[in-house]
């Protein structure tokens, strides 16, 4: 399926790009998608999960190397989610 807004197009002619959801689930390898759903094979419940992001302090991290590698496999972009379904996100707000 072609974009059909004209702004849109470099998505089509991208191809390949990645997305990085980072949060609290890092910290014990769980998918992004989805842990507080039960149906998930990697289930956590709520208080666990909310207990992770008092754990989650992130300091050795490199996104220029995290963009080297995407460039180097051929990315044409990164998406990195700031703020993730789960309400968890990556700055403050008045309502975190």
């Amino acid at each position: 399926m072609k974009a059909v807004h004209p702004q849109a197009q470099w998505f089509d002619e991208a191809r390949f790009g990645v997305f990085i959801h980072w949060g609290p689930y890092a910290l014990r390898e769980i998918e992004a998608s989805w842990p507080l759903m039960p149906h998930s094979s990697q289930h956590l419940d709520v208080e666990t999960y909310e207990s992770l992001a008092d754990e989650f302090h992130p300091t050795n991290y490199n996104p220029r190397e995290w963009a080297r590698q995407a460039k180097e496999a051929g990315a044409k972009y990164v998406v990195l989610t700031a703020k993730h379904h789960d309400g968890f996100c990556l700055f403050d707000t008045a309502h975190n």
